[in-house]
């Protein structure tokens, strides 16, 4: 688990940036800054959701990054997200968790990086400007839950090849992971989030016979990052024929991660 408490005053070295090495200095300057409220995220429970999230950090008065990130917990005064890349304490920040509307916080923390069958990534602690109200809060997380669905099957580490169907065109890819729910694709060119994709799929031990499943991909990394996060699709899948589900939960039971 990464550190719950705040680091901050952290001395962090720069990071490494597109291939570039930058410092990723904190501006206080953030577009209609507001003060950081002294009560600590932890006040609240925290909920764990695995989703797709995008962070725009600001840099300098006239430089900002957008990073490709995931959200793992959220609560009412801030949450815990990772990110390719390492953004330095108090950096201002905006977050956007699966498409909903934008949260102004800072990063308060930041914990050690971790390999994951994506790349190596960097956890993060945000504080949000303005604590999430209590009703505005409840909405946000049945709309957040309903979107994690995907995230809430165990999935396995695996390479295998795979043909992605975009309309009439098909084009070579890899798996990184695999579960029940859906699938993340590695691609250079991935296609854009709410585009229905078909997968052709051979399991080993299936015989050779492909599975044919089809999706809609939830999120998109278009760019590998320059510690290895991997560019590419999350796909979730469209409910499963019997027979697809039965090959795929066997497939998924007795398959060791590789």
């Amino acid at each position: 688990m990464e550190p719950e408490a705040p680091c901050e005053g952290d001395a962090l070295a720069p990071a490494l940036l597109h291939g570039k090495r930058v410092s990723l200095s904190p501006y206080s300057g953030c577009p209609e800054e507001a003060t950081l409220s002294p009560v600590s995220a932890r006040r609240y429970p925290r909920t764990r959701l695995y989703l797709p999230s995008r962070c725009t950090a600001f840099l300098s008065r006239d430089r900002t990054v957008v990073l490709e990130g995931k959200t793992d917990t959220v609560c009412r005064g801030g949450l815990r997200l990772f990110l390719p890349t390492l953004l330095n304490p108090p950096t201002p920040v905006t977050v956007c968790m699966a498409g909903e509307d934008a949260l102004r916080g800072r990063v308060v923390w930041v914990g050690p990086t971790r390999r994951t069958d994506l790349g190596i990534v960097v956890p993060h602690g945000l504080r949000f400007v303005e604590e999430i109200s209590e009703f505005r809060y409840a909405d946000l997380l049945t709309t957040l839950r309903a979107k994690a669905q995907v995230q809430r099957s165990p999935r396995l580490p695996v390479r295998l090849g795979v043909q992605v169907m975009l309309g009439d065109t098909f084009q070579p890819a890899t798996t990184l992971n695999l579960s029940m729910a859906g699938a993340f694709i590695t691609t250079p060119t991935p296609a854009a989030v709410c585009a229905e994709v078909l997968l052709h799929l051979t399991l080993p031990g299936n015989g050779g016979r492909p599975l044919y499943l089809s999706g809609q991909v939830v999120w998109r990394n278009s760019v590998r990052s320059s510690n290895g996060f991997q560019a590419g699709m999350g796909v979730a899948f469209d409910t499963l024929g019997s027979k697809e589900a039965t090959v795929l939960q066997h497939f998924l039971r007795h398959a060791p991660p590789r």
